[in-house]
């Protein structure tokens, strides 16, 4: 019994002699400080884009209407067809107007051809007063003619009275012919003005006088009447009710029989091309420009390339919601109206200090762990874009060594550790060809 208890002891004591050997050991031979994947933060570019989830919206919406006190027909589209720019959607029933057309193009015939013979009876009025005035002329010329030989023979049986070769009677009779001569001429020059007087009061040309007056009163009677019959066309042409644009019928609001009182029949979307509605916060608007391309995605696989082509201001007064409107090609109808998108905006280039994403140690992206003689420290940074994989940011000088992957380096701030970068290693910038991909050597 003595010597088993004895054996025990033994056995305790080389125990506890083998603990304190372990533990000399242990402070003679520290663990070595974890090696983690670093960085070098150089000078790069980014290409920055916005990411906003929002709708497609249609490029129009069109209400067709008809203002027509006339019955509908045949309605021949449905909610949901697809149409073409002029094609059939309704027609209304116009026998009526087709009536009143008929005896109003009877009213124009009629009115034409009144104005026809106004326009004969005064050019031949014109002519026959051409004609009178002419004929008062020659007249008169005959008649001062026939006076002014009278006046001679006068003159020359005068000289011969006076020498004792005619008899006075002789002369006595030419004074009686100067005379007879000289009304003549003077019912020849009445004549001629009376024909132009009547001339005058007829018209001719810009001198418009009664027979002018009528054939312009013609004129413009025929004129209203054929007014008249084409208002009468152009509302049977519009009893044909037609698509003003390609899209979609999004609703119908007629039926046979019904009268349209000039109410809206159908709605149109055109979906040609689309908008895609996107919301975005005052800093991401402020990032958008004009022309800017952008892609949508509708969940699929498939990626509609766009164009940014109007930032809207705040979308209820009072809030800092603004919208930003990208017009898609939709020439295959794939995308409706209504559909929630993704889509992403091209924003301009940044540039400046470069470090992976993955650098930031949480998720206000303000601070990094900077490794110096072996330790890493935070360091406090500003952030003024990513591209997803790099991020530029302010606060950093260039050159400096921060841990490339917070999460899989499990550091804190103090914490020694072994860096395995390499010197001229940088941040991945697959924008930017004057930045190398990140270095992290294992």
């Amino acid at each position: 019994m003595v010597r088993s208890l004895r054996g025990a002891v033994l056995l305790l004591v080389a125990g506890c002699a083998g603990c304190s050997n372990a533990s000399a050991d242990s402070k003679a031979s520290p663990s070595p400080a974890p090696a983690v994947a670093t960085v070098v933060a150089r000078q790069g570019v980014i290409n920055p884009s916005l990411q906003v989830a929002g709708v497609i919206a249609p490029y129009r919406q069109v209400g067709v209407a008809a203002n027509l006190a006339e019955p509908i027909t045949d309605v021949l589209v449905q909610e949901g067809q697809r149409v073409r720019a002029g094609q059939v959607l309704a027609r209304l029933l116009t026998d009526d107007l087709e009536a009143q057309l008929v005896a109003a193009e009877r009213v124009v015939a009629e009115d034409v051809a009144h104005y026809g013979s106004t326009s004969y009876q005064t050019n031949a009025v014109n002519a026959q007063d051409v004609a009178a005035v002419n004929s008062a002329q020659a007249a008169l010329h005959q008649a001062e003619v026939n006076l002014a030989g009278a006046n001679t023979d006068l003159r020359r049986y005068e000289s011969l009275l006076a020498q004792g070769y005619l008899p006075e009677q002789t002369v006595a009779e030419q004074r009686t012919t100067v005379a007879s001569d000289a009304a003549a001429v003077q019912s020849a020059r009445a004549a001629l003005n009376q024909a132009q007087a009547n001339a005058r009061a007829n018209g001719s040309g810009v001198n418009a006088g009664e027979q002018q007056q009528e054939l312009i009163e013609a004129r413009a009677a025929a004129d209203a009447a054929e007014a008249s019959a084409e208002q009468l066309r152009r509302q049977i042409a519009r009893a044909t009710i037609t698509a003003p644009v390609d899209g979609i019928i999004d609703a119908v609001n007629a039926n046979p029989g019904e009268y349209p009182s000039g109410r809206e029949l159908f709605t149109e979307e055109q979906i040609d091309r689309v908008y895609a509605i996107l919301p975005a916060s005052t800093s991401q608007a402020l990032d958008v420009r004009i022309g800017s391309a952008a892609t949508v995605s509708a969940g699929g696989q498939r990626h509609d390339r766009g164009t940014v082509v109007a930032v809207l201001d705040q979308i209820q007064p009072g809030t800092t919601n603004f919208t930003v409107k990208v017009l898609i090609p939709n020439g295959d109808y794939h995308l409706r109206a209504g559909m929630p998108v993704t889509g992403t905006i091209t924003e301009q280039p940044v540039s400046g200090v470069m470090i992976p994403v993955a650098a930031f140690v949480d998720d206000s992206r303000t601070s990094v762990y900077v490794v110096s003689n072996g330790v890493a420290r935070t360091h406090t940074v500003a952030e003024l874009k990513d591209d997803g994989k790099n991020a530029i940011v302010t606060g950093l000088p260039a050159n400096s060594v921060v841990v490339a992957n917070v999460a899989a380096a499990n550091v804190g701030n103090g914490d020694a550790v072994t860096s395995k970068s390499n010197p001229s290693g940088a941040p991945s910038a697959p924008n930017s060809s004057s930045s190398p991909e990140p270095s992290a050597s294992p």
